[in-house]
C-alpha cells in the first residue's frame, strides 16, 4: 500500500476512534497488543490511529500528515530529515510504541540526559495510556534502576551511556550485574550528531592505571620548547598530525642523551609527540575547559562538556601537564567498540534529524540506512543571505557588533553562533563594553544549567543570545519568547522569591499554595519546574488542583501579552541568526540556520567570515586572499559574492570528505576486531549463563592434545625422535609416545577419565562460594589476555601506516597482525586456563 493511501486510511480510522470512549479504546489497544509473528499494514494503520487519538486525549497533540509519514518511514528503518520545530519528538511515539509491542524492548537514544528525561516524562504519558512501560537511564542511574528501565517496553537513554552499559555488561563477573537484554529496535534522535560526528573515535572502557612517567611528561613538556617549528618538527594542520623531522629526532636524542626514542624498555617518542599535540592542537576553551581543577573535554560538534571522558594513549596526561593540573593517572583499555559497530547490532535501526542529506552517502555505506527528506508542514519563509567575507578578524568582529547593535535597538531578536567557548566569551566581553544586554550559552557549567531557559527566551523582543553550537538543544525558539517559560518564571518569582508584584487575586492562590507546601518547599520547587506537565507529578490531589489553577490563572494573563509580542517580532522580520564563522561541516551551519524560520515563522540567517578563520586559512585561504586583496582596498569593507560562497562550500566539502575518510578508516580497522570481539563476548556470556567450565576445560585440553600430536608428528617427520624432547610439553605426554603415535583414542579416553575425576574431586571440595569462583577466575583470564591483545593492536594501529612506504597495504597488514595476535591470545588464554585447572590448590592440597 502506498504511503499516501496509508495516511488516508489512518485518517478514516482516526475519525472512527474519536467517537469511542476510553474503555472502548483500551479494548482495541489490548486486542492489537496480542503477540503476532508480523504486523500487517492493517495492524500498523490501526495502531498509528490509536496512538494519534491517545496522544490528543493525553497531551493535546495530534500528528500531522507529515508526522504520520515520518512514522511509517522510521518503522521501515530509515533516516528521516525533518526541519527544526516540525515535531520530531511526537513523531517518535508512532514507530517506538509499535516496535515495543514485541516485548523485546525499544530504545530511544538522545544526545544528553536532559532530553532523555524531558522526552520520557512528556511522551511517557502517551505510552502509559497505551499500556506500555517506560524507563529512563541516566549517568547517575543505579544498577537496579538500570535493570528495571532496560526491561521496560521503552527505554530512554543517551548514546554514550547505552554503549558503555553494553561494554560493562560484557565485562562483568556475575550475571546478576547485567542490565541490558536483546538489542531489538533503536530510534536515534539527532542521528547525524551521534552516528556521524561522534563516530571518529571509539568508546573505550578502561581501568585506572597509575602513571609512573610524570618525569617523562615534565621533560617532554620542556623539551618541545627547544624544538623549532618546520625545522625540527612538521605540522599537518589538515590531518591534525605532528611528526619530528630527521634533524628534530637528532636534537631530541642529544638533549635526552639517548640512543633511541623507540626503545621498548625506555620509550620517549609518544611523550614528545603528545606534548607537541597538546601545545599546538589542543586549545583551552575550545577543545577542553578546566573544571574543578580537572581537564574536561568539550565536544566540538555539540559544544557540551564530556566530564567522564579522557583522551587515550597519554594525550590527556600531556594536556594536564601543559596546564599544570594534577596528573590523574593513565588508563588501560579493557575493551572498546565504535558507534558504527555497536548500532549495527540492533535488529532494526532508524533515526531522525534536521540535517542528514549532506551525509547521505555515509549513512548508506556504513549503516545501510536510506535518508528521506520530508517537506515542512508550513512553507519556509526564512531568508538565507549570502556570506560576507572580511580580510581580517578585527573587521569581522566590528561587523558582528554593528549588526547585533542594530538588531537590538530595533527590537529584533538575534542569535549569534560561535564555534568555540573562547570566541563566545570574547564576544560577550565586546557586548558588555558596548552596553548590549545579552545571554551566553556555552559548555561552562554556569551557562549549561540555564540552557533550556536561555534558548526558550532567545526569540523575545530585544533579546541578544550568544551560543556555541546548536546541535541537540531540544528546545524550540518561539518568537516573542516561550509563553510557558514566562508563566513558570512568574510563578517561581511569586512563590519562591516571594515577589510583591501581585494582584489581590494572585494573593489568594499564593496563600493557599504556600500553606499546602509549608512543610517542604523542595517539593514546591520541583513541581514548578515540571509545569505544565501536571499529570502524575503531585503527591496530593489538593496540591495538584491549586497549582494547576494558579498556572491557568497566570497563563491567561501572560498569553495575550505574548501574542502581541509574537506579532511584533514577526513584523520585525523574525529571529535573526548570525553565524560568526563557517563550521567545518555544512550540517552544523544548517543546524544554526534552522533555528530561524520555525513552522512558517519569518526569519533571517547570514554568516560573517574572515580570511583568518581556521577553515579558510587551512583549506581555501591563498586563492581567496589574492582575489580579495586585488578587489578591495578598505579592510573593513566585506565582499559578497556567490563565487566566494561556492569556494567556502568547496572548502567545507574537502573537510567533510577528509572526516568521512577518517571515520571510514576507524570503522574499517575496528571491523577487523569486531569479529574477535563478538566471539569473545559470546564466550563470556556462555560461561556466565551456563557456568560450563567443565565443557570448556575439556574442549581446550582436547585441542591442546591435537596440537601436541600434530607437532610430534611434524618433528618426527622432519627432525627425528632425538629432537622431540626439546619441545616443552607435559612430562607424562612424553612417556606415552607410543600411545600418542599408535593409538590416539586411548589417550583421549585417558584425558576424559582424568578430567572427570579431577572435576568430581574439585566439585566435592569447592562448594558454595568457592565453587562459583571458578567461573570468575576463567573470566579474569579471558579479560587479562583480551586487554593485552587490545594493547598490542593499539600499538600496531599507531605504526601500521609506515608499511605504506614499503608498498604494503596498511589495512591488509593490520588484518594479518590482528589474526596472529588473536591466535596468540587464544593459545595463551587456553594454556592459562589448563594450568589453573591442573594446579587447583584445593585438589593439590588433597593430593598432598
Amino acid at each position: 500500500m502506498e504511503l499516501k493511501k496509508k495516511i488516508s486510511a489512518i485518517k478514516l480510522e482516526s475519525a472512527v476512534l474519536t467517537k469511542k470512549t476510553d474503555e472502548e479504546l483500551n479494548c482495541k489497544i489490548e486486542a492489537l497488543k496480542k503477540p503476532k509473528k508480523k504486523f500487517l499494514d492493517k495492524d500498523i494503520i490501526e495502531w498509528f490511529a490509536l496512538v494519534q487519538e491517545i496522544s490528543y486525549r493525553t497531551i493535546g497533540l495530534k500528528h500531522y500528515d507529515t508526522q504520520l509519514l515520518a512514522g511509517f518511514l522510521l518503522n521501515e528503518g530509515k533516516v528521516v530529515e525533518m526541519k527544526t520545530g516540525e515535531g520530531k519528538t511526537l513523531v517518535s511515539t508512532l514507530p517506538v510504541s509499535l516496535n515495543a509491542l514485541s516485548k523485546k524492548g525499544a530504545h530511544v537514544v538522545t544526545v544528553n540526559d536532559y532530553l532523555a528525561e524531558r522526552d520520557q516524562n512528556w511522551m511517557g504519558k502517551v505510552y502509559k495510556n497505551l499500556g506500555l512501560s517506560v524507563g529512563l537511564v541516566k549517568s547517575t542511574t543505579t544498577l537496579k534502576e538500570k535493570q528495571k528501565s532496560y526491561n521496560s517496553d521503552i527505554t530512554y537513554i543517551t548514546n554514550s551511556e547505552l554503549v558503555f552499559d553494553y561494554l560493562r555488561d560484557n565485562s562483568v563477573y556475575n550475571s546478576k550485574e547485567i542490565v541490558q537484554r536483546e538489542l531489538n529496535f533503536c530510534l536515534i534522535d539527532e542521528i547525524d550528531s551521534i552516528l556521524i560526528d561522534e563516530s571518529r573515535t571509539p568508546l573505550i572502557l578502561s581501568d585506572f592505571e597509575e602513571t609512573e612517567s610524570i618525569y617523562k611528561l615534565y621533560v617532554a613538556k620542556n623539551l618541545i620548547n627547544l624544538l623549532k617549528k618546520e625545522e625540527d618538527f612538521e605540522i599537518d594542520t589538515k590531518r591534525r598530525d605532528i611528526n619530528l623531522t630527521e634533524k628534530g629526532y637528532q636534537v631530541a636524542l642529544a638533549k635526552l642523551r639517548k640512543k633511541s626514542l623507540y626503545d621498548v624498555t625506555d620509550p620517549w617518542m609518544l611523550y614528545i609527540l603528545n606534548a607537541l599535540k597538546a601545545k599546538y592542537f589542543f586549545k583551552k576553551n575550545k577543545d577542553y575547559i578546566i573544571l574543578q581543577e580537572k581537564i574536561a573535554i568539550v565536544d566540538e560538534f555539540t559544544g557540551r562538556v564530556m566530564e567522564d571522558r579522557r583522551w587515550s594513549m597519554g594525550l590527556h596526561e600531556a594536556i594536564e601537564m601543559k596546564e599544570n593540573i594534577k596528573i590523574e593517572g593513565g588508563s588501560k583499555t579493557k575493551t572498546s567498540i565504535t558507534y558504527q559497530n555497536f548500532f549495527t547490532l540492533y535488529s532494526k535501526l532508524s533515526g531522525m534529524t534536521g540535517t542528514a542529506k549532506t551525509t547521505e552517502k555515509e549513512f548508506q555505506d556504513i549503516y545501510n540506512l536510506e535518508v528521506v527528506v520530508l517537506p515542512t508542514i508550513k512553507p519556509m519563509l526564512r531568508q538565507d543571505l549570502s556570506d560576507l567575507i572580511y580580510q581580517n578578524e578585527l573587521a569581522k568582529w566590528k561587523a558582528v557588533l554593528s549588526k547585533s547593535k542594530n538588531a537590538f535597538e530595533k527590537g529584533q531578536p538575534i542569535l549569534i553562533g560561535t564555534t568555540t567557548i573562547e570566541k563566545s566569551d570574547f564576544l560577550s566581553d565586546l557586548f558588555k563594553s558596548s552596553n548590549i544586554p545579552h545571554q551566553i550559552l556555552n559548555a561552562k557549567p554556569e551557562n549549561v544549567k540555564r540552557e533550556s531557559e536561555i534558548i526558550a527566551q532567545a526569540g523575545k523582543k530585544n533579546s541578544v543570545t550568544i551560543a556555541t553550537n546548536m546541535a541537540g538543544r531540544g528546545t524550540d525558539i518561539i518568537l516573542g519568547g516561550n509563553p510557558i517559560f514566562k508563566v513558570k518564571e512568574k510563578i517561581w518569582d511569586l512563590l519562591i522569591n516571594l515577589s510583591s508584584d501581585y494582584t489581590p487575586e494572585d494573593e489568594k492562590h499564593i496563600q493557599k499554595i504556600l500553606y499546602l507546601y509549608k512543610e517542604n518547599i523542595k517539593d514546591l520547587k520541583s513541581d514548578i519546574k515540571k509545569l505544565p506537565d501536571l499529570n502524575s507529578i503531585f503527591s496530593k490531589e489538593n496540591k495538584e488542583s491549586e497549582l494547576e489553577n494558579f498556572y491557568k490563572h497566570v497563563y491567561k494573563k501572560i498569553y495575550p501579552v505574548w501574542q502581541k509580542e509574537n506579532k511584533e517580532v514577526q513584523e520585525l522580520g523574525g529571529l535573526f541568526v548570525l553565524g560568526t564563522e563557517r563550521h567545518e561541516t555544512r550540517r552544523i551551519d544548517n543546524q544554526l540556520r534552522g533555528r530561524a524560520g520555525r513552522q512558517g515563522d519569518p526569519g533571517i540567517s547570514q554568516f560573517l567570515v574572515s580570511l583568518e578563520d581556521d577553515l579558510i586559512k587551512i583549506f581555501a585561504g591563498d586563492s581567496i586572499r589574492r582575489w580579495i586583496d586585488y578587489l578591495l582596498e578598505d579592510k573593513d569593507v566585506p565582499l559578497e559574492s556567490s563565487l566566494l560562497s561556492k569556494s567556502l562550500e568547496k572548502a567545507q566539502q574537502k573537510v567533510e570528505m577528509q572526516n568521512y575518510d577518517i571515520r571510514k578508516n576507524v570503522f574499517q580497522y575496528d571491523e577487523i576486531l569486531n569479529f574477535q570481539r563478538k566471539e569473545l563476548f559470546e564466550a563470556r556470556k556462555e560461561i556466565l549463563s551456563k557456568n560450563n567450565c567443565e565443557d570448556l576445560f575439556l574442549r581446550y585440553k582436547e585441542s591442546l592434545l591435537d596440537e601436541i600430536i600434530e607437532k610430534i608428528d611434524r618433528v618426527i617427520k622432519t627432525k627425528g625422535i632425538s629432537l622431540l624432547y626439546e619441545t616443552k610439553h607435559l612430562a607424562y605426554i612424553y612417556s606415552k609416545l607410543d600411545l600418542i603415535t599408535k593409538n590416539k583414542k586411548k589417550l583421549y579416553k585417558e584425558i576424559w577419565i582424568n578430567h572427570d575425576l579431577r572435576f568430581a574431586q574439585s566439585n566435592f571440595y569447592q562448594i558454595g562460594f568457592l565453587k562459583n569462583t571458578r567461573a570468575v577466575i576463567l573470566l579474569e583470564i579471558i579479560d587479562f589476555y583480551w586487554t593485552e591483545h587490545i594493547d598490542r593492536m593499539s600499538y600496531i594501529r599507531d605504526t601500521i601506516n609506515w608499511r605504506a612506504y614499503g608498498q604494503e597495504n596498511p589495512l591488509l597488514e593490520y588484518n594479518i597482525q590482528a589474526y596472529n595476535s588473536f591466535k596468540v591470545m587464544l593459545q595463551e588464554m587456553r594454556g592459562s586456563m589448563i594450568y589453573y585447572f591442573l594446579n587447583n590448590e584445593f585438589i593439590q592440597e588433597k593430593e598432598d
